[in-house]
Parts: structure tokens; C-alpha cells; sequence
């Protein structure tokens, strides 16, 4: 049975940024991404490693042009071209699977490769303090759902969390809720489908059809089989030493040093990048 460690590229690369904003010195973002990365590998001694790069999310946006509307970004502290160079540098030299689709988000491939590529047998374990993948631990056979920020696995709660989160909406990706609907309020209807056919027969069409755009836009199902085709695959076409050598340039010090890059290295010298998919 193989173990295959998923990385959710962009919550992971927005870690590093936030984790680096009181640290002012040249390509701080690439410092701590690459120090950061290094103990998720070490900690879970994976066969396989994915990093999982966003698309444009085409199918939610002709659901609702609104979604994730509401979120600001700035390139004050340059993080565009550090995340351009972090992404470069994975491609070439760490033996990950890069995996992108140019119009569908990283959630859905990580759906996709969790239900349906990776084997329902093999251990699986998604990186991301996002809490949309718990409802993967609710339909996904021997997964895991690790939260780098608390060093904690999340649980998946009694009832559906799709149901749950459909109902009380989600603020971040600029999903309304219904109305008069919180956690709790969320929870019980979800808990209880007598409440929940109720609940609908009360409110009528009009909420019917916001839940049901609402699951649609939360829903990770996969790709369907028209969009596969799309899947961008890479793998590395360098070994470890060339991320070295890039270090190097970088100037980071700490991390190139014949000692301290054995320690660095190791966990990734142990690592398989030649699961094919997606061919």
C-alpha cells in the first residue's frame, strides 16, 4: 500500500507569504516556503508527493460571477514573482508531481485524484487549512486531512458538510448563505432531514434554488471526463542539486552548508516522482 501526500499549492505558498511578513530581507517568501516544506515531507514519509497549482474556477463563475469576488490582493511585499520562482524551482528540481488545470481550481484535481485516480486502498493524506476538503473525508476511502497551521488532522462532523455549508453559505469565496441561517441553525437541518424537507416546503423555490446553486459551487466531485484532457502534468527534470545550486544564489546561508543540505535533502532523496497519471 502506497502513501500519497497531496499539497494544496496555493494555501501553502499563502502560508509562506503570511508566515514571512515580519521577516524583511531579499526573496523572504522563498526562504520560507522551502523551510517550510521540508518538514511536511519529513513528518508523513510519503511515495508520492502532489502539488496541486489552481486554475481559473470557469464552471463556478458561470454559476455565479460573484464567487470570490470579494477577495483584495497586492504585490506590496512582491510575492507574485517569488511565487513564480517557488513554483519554477519545484518543477525543476523537487521530485513532485506538478499537477495544474488552467480552468478548474486545485480543489477539484485534489477531489479528482482522492476519489478517482489514486488507488482507494493506498493512504492519502491532503495538506490544506482549507476546510472545504473535510467533505473528502466524508466521501474518500483512507484519507486524511492535515491542517499545517494547527499541526492537526481535522475531523469530519455527524452530518454532510457539503449540506452544512450549502445552507449557512461561505464568506470567504463570497457564497451567501440563506437567509437566517447560521452554524447551528445549519447543523440541525442538516442533522435531520424531516426538519430539512420542512425547512423547504416553509420557504419555498426561491431558497431551494440558492441551496442548490450553493452545493454545486461548494461540491468537490472530481473532473468530469471532458475536462481530464486538460490536466497539465510535470516532473521534475533535475535532481536535488540543482536546487542547491539555486539556494545558492539565493544566498540562503542556512541551507547550503554540506551539513545542514544532507539534512535538508534527505527526506526528499526517499521520494518517487514516476506515478504517472492523467496520461
Amino acid at each position: 500500500m502506497a502513501k500519497h501526500l497531496i499539497l494544496d499549492a496555493n494555501n501553502l505558498l499563502f502560508r509562506a507569504r503570511y508566515a514571512a511578513r515580519r521577516r524583511p530581507y531579499e526573496n523572504v517568501i522563498i526562504h520560507t516556503f522551502f523551510r517550510s516544506i521540508k518538514p511536511i515531507v519529513e513528518k508523513f514519509s510519503p511515495d508520492h508527493v502532489y502539488f496541486v497549482l489552481d486554475g481559473r474556477p470557469k464552471k463556478r463563475l458561470e454559476l455565479n460571477e460573484e464567487y470570490k469576488a470579494t477577495r483584495k490582493y497586492h504585490n506590496d511585499d512582491g510575492f507574485r514573482e517569488q511565487r513564480r520562482q517557488i513554483i519554477d524551482l519545484v518543477k525543476e528540481s523537487l521530485p513532485f508531481i506538478v499537477i495544474r488545470h488552467p480552468e478548474t481550481e486545485a480543489d477539484d484535481v485534489i477531489a479528482d485524484l482522492s476519489l478517482n485516480v489514486i488507488s482507494a486502498t493506498d493512504e492519502k493524506v491532503i495538506v490544506s487549512s482549507d476546510t472545504d476538503f473535510i467533505q473528502l473525508l466524508q466521501d474518500c476511502a483512507n484519507i486524511k486531512l492535515y491542517n499545517p497551521v494547527t499541526k492537526s488532522y481535522r475531523e469530519a462532523p455527524e452530518y454532510s458538510y457539503v449540506m452544512w455549508k450549502s445552507l449557512r453559505g461561505d464568506n470567504a469565496d463570497n457564497i451567501k448563505g440563506l437567509p437566517g441561517i447560521g452554524d447551528k441553525r445549519a447543523a440541525a437541518l442538516a442533522t435531520d432531514p424531516e426538519k430539512f424537507r420542512k425547512f423547504f416546503q416553509e420557504k419555498g423555490e426561491t431558497f431551494l434554488e440558492t441551496y442548490e446553486r450553493n452545493v454545486k459551487l461548494i461540491q468537490l466531485a472530481g473532473l468530469t471526463t471532458s475536462e481530464r484532457p486538460g490536466v497539465e502534468v510535470s516532473y521534475a527534470t533535475n535532481d536535488m542539486s540543482t536546487l542547491r545550486e539555486s539556494f545558492t544564489e539565493l544566498n540562503f546561508k542556512s541551507m547550503i552548508s554540506n551539513n545542514a543540505w544532507e539534512k535538508y535533502s534527505r527526506p526528499f532523496m526517499e521520494l518517487s516522482n514516476v506515478e504517472r497519471i492523467y496520461t
